[in-house]
């Protein structure tokens, strides 16, 4: 996959300089720049294991052994949070969510810091079982943080409080969870590994299972899960997965790939990219432009190493490894096209008292957190959080406890921010 990095003018110039060349040179030379666009180790991370990414807004958070890198400027710079544990060796997940970083660790439950990363407290109170402190992943819905563990099942805990994790399984009959996703307020569990997903949808109190393929024996666990349109795609231990009726019914599809041991979906465009990774070692980079119906080799291929997850940020693909974080440029332009910016309506009424309305427009389905700050910058409160599909969403604020006074909306998702100013009388 590449990128053209010339401008419109220059590109323009050069289709005139060639229109004159004979087909089989112009076809040498648009290979040649296609192959061109090659991986590229971020060279301020060190070249060492890293496993997790998450990235929301502006940033992006990759996660080292015992701490967390991050850039707030498009991947220029890094900088690094501090160190979480010295016997740390292993970070499974990180979430932002209302000013709160949180990090989930295989053997040492959750991390959370409230100032950036700069200290770090254990944030473990209420995981109670065999496996509650090895978690495997990490989801937000609304205000709640769900983990998901390797021999406990599901826990919960309020992100506006903080508060203690409470168990969050009924109905689930297994412990091991290998993967947690909140796709438009459902989340999805691969729990067990009898070919079965459990999901759980507000307000209700108690997962549901269902099959997503025939079980025929051999241990077949769901590993992840992604939305495309009206299609879910989603990954087990023998292979991917589509389904069209919102998870009734599924076709298998056979990457060829054999027994996969974990796997990470992003969205880009009419593009669904998947990383998935075997017990063994090895890992592959697939991608579908027709829904899952088929699946292809993600070309370049990845640098020969063990893949944990993947991550689409500021127009490129990230690949966190463990030897270190790579990306490479994708075929769409590095800078956000307008139309794919998050739009943030002026709020009606405005001013208001009490509570007020507020647009947002999103051009695909993203990952968004609607957050309200004071005229001086300092938060204070979290109105809305999680996933939404395309389309203009009208989303209602209850504000009347605030004083008059000037404020600020802050739209954040995973293409950009876009904030609006209110007044409360």
């Amino acid at each position: 996959m590449n990128k053209n990095t010339q401008s419109p003018n220059q590109r323009l110039l050069n289709f005139q300089s060639l229109v004159n060349v004979t087909p089989f040179l112009f076809s040498l030379l648009l290979a040649t720049s296609i192959s061109a666009q090659q991986w590229q180790q971020v060279a301020k991370i060190p070249a060492g294991q890293t496993t997790a990414l998450f990235a929301i807004g502006d940033t992006l958070y990759a996660a080292g052994l015992n701490k967390i890198y991050y850039t707030y400027d498009g991947g220029d710079t890094w900088d690094s949070t501090g160190t979480m544990s010295p016997t740390l060796d292993f970070i499974s997940a990180i979430r932002y969510s209302q000013g709160r970083l949180y990090v989930a660790t295989e053997f040492e439950g959750v991390f959370s810091s409230s100032n950036g990363g700069q200290t770090w407290q254990a944030d473990n109170t209420g995981l109670v079982g065999l496996g509650a402190k090895n978690i495997s992943s990490l989801a937000i819905r609304g205000d709640s943080l769900y983990a998901g563990t390797y021999g406990a099942g599901v826990f919960v805990k309020k992100i506006s409080t903080n508060s203690n994790w409470t168990a969050y399984k009924t109905g689930m009959a297994w412990g091991n969870v290998e993967s947690l996703t909140n796709i438009d307020g459902k989340l999805y569990a691969g729990a067990g590994g009898n070919a079965t997903v459990f999901t759980h949808t507000y307000p209700g109190h108690t997962w549901a299972e269902t099959p997503f393929a025939a079980f025929n024996g051999e241990i077949n666990a769901f590993l992840g899960v992604a939305k495309q349109d009206d299609v879910l795609l989603a990954a087990g231990n023998l292979g991917l997965y589509r389904s069209d009726d919102d998870g009734a019914n599924w076709t298998h599809y056979n990457p060829g790939t054999g027994f996969l041991g974990s796997a990470s979906f992003v969205n880009d465009g009419n593009r669904v990219i998947a990383l998935l990774a075997k017990p063994s070692g090895l890992s592959f980079l697939k991608f579908t432009d027709d829904g899952g119906q088929n699946w292809q080799n993600f070309e370049p291929a990845a640098p020969n190493s063990l893949g944990y997850d993947i991550a689409l940020f500021n127009g490129k693909l990230y690949s966190a490894r463990n030897n270190g974080l790579w990306r490479i440029a994708l075929t769409t332009s590095v800078e956000t096209p307008v139309g794919e910016l998050p739009e943030l309506g002026q709020n009606f009424p405005n001013p208001f008292s009490g509570s007020t309305t507020i647009p947002v427009t999103l051009s695909r389905q993203t990952r968004l957190e609607l957050s309200v700050f004071n005229a001086a910058g300092a938060y204070i409160r979290t109105i809305w959080q999680g996933e939404k599909p395309a389309g203009v969403h009208q989303i209602e604020m209850e504000l009347g406890d605030l004083p008059p006074g000037i404020y600020v909306a802050r739209l954040t998702t995973e293409t950009g921010v876009a904030s609006r100013l209110m007044t409360s009388f």
